[in-house]
């Protein structure tokens, strides 16, 4: 059966030809033409939304699959099906099937109903192998005080990286400062990690919007505002319980332009 688009340009040339004077043979091989156009366009549509992964990328992910502790076999369907695009946490690219997106974020919900334990484990080198990957969330999952691996660092097309409350410790490396795409970037909760002596690294990141990094231990960062004013396009800020060292209130006007985001810096750095 023809699409309904197909039969509504049918009708109006079947119109159009009998309002023109137009012979019946015309018309009929003008539908012909119409019909093939149209069933080559479907052909083509229905074998786009039926593309796979790629079969490096599946293998990538089932390396990275190998580093994690799952008790509650919450990704079971990395096992029952053979398209990685299906498998939970797993987004593709419906045009190429490469993997762009990896959600792991545990649930509290889950945590709540007791049907699900967080992912545990260590963080396998595959990633590298997933090229195209522009969302990694790793949130409240628990990767047992491991420092935060420098690869991320690598994954040059990240917008959006959530690593909060995952449980890393040590130095937050600097090699994030090359993710010059992201967005979005969420440390907080990593009570154990801390930052270099100073956040330098942070001012490479040019796109970035949002910056959580609550709760780590900023003690020995030096002229943090300064770092944090060559974020120019920041509008969300939160630095909760940081520990940050003593600074002149004065050189916080140098964050940003945005009323918005210096009065949320000053307030959570009182709170703190």
């Amino acid at each position: 059966m023809l699409p309904l688009c197909s039969l509504h340009i049918i009708f109006v040339i079947m119109f159009y030809s009998i309002m023109s004077g137009r012979s019946v043979h015309s018309v009929l091989v003008g539908l012909v033409c119409l019909a093939l156009a149209s069933a080559i366009c479907c052909s083509s549509v229905g074998s786009s939304n039926n593309i796979m992964c790629l079969e490096s990328e599946r293998h990538a992910l089932l390396q990275f699959k190998q580093g994690l502790v799952d008790e509650s076999n919450a990704l079971a369907s990395w096992k029952s099906k053979k398209d990685c695009c299906k498998w939970r946490g797993i987004a593709c690219n419906n045009q190429t099937g490469h993997v762009t997106g990896l959600n792991f974020s545990f649930s509290y919900d889950s945590y709540f109903n007791y049907s699900e334990v967080p992912l545990r484990g260590a963080m396998s080198p595959s990633l590298l192998e997933l090229p195209f990957v522009n969302y990694l969330d790793l949130s409240y999952n628990d990767f047992e005080g491991i420092v935060i691996p420098k690869l991320i660092g690598s994954l040059s097309q990240l917008k959006e990286l959530k690593l909060a409350h995952a449980n890393f410790s040590g130095l937050v490396p600097p090699q994030l400062g090359n993710l010059s795409n992201l967005h979005t970037l969420d440390l907080s909760g990593n009570y154990d990690a801390s930052s270099y002596e100073n956040l330098e690294w942070l001012s490479h990141l040019s796109s970035l919007r949002y910056l959580n990094m609550s709760y780590l231990d900023l003690s020995k960062v030096v002229n943090w505002p300064q770092s944090l004013s060559k974020l120019i396009v920041l509008t969300e800020l939160q630095l909760s319980q940081v520990n940050l060292p003593d600074v002149n209130l004065r050189s916080l006007s140098f964050i940003n332009s945005s009323t918005s985001l210096g009065t949320l810096l000053i307030l959570q750095y009182f709170i703190g």
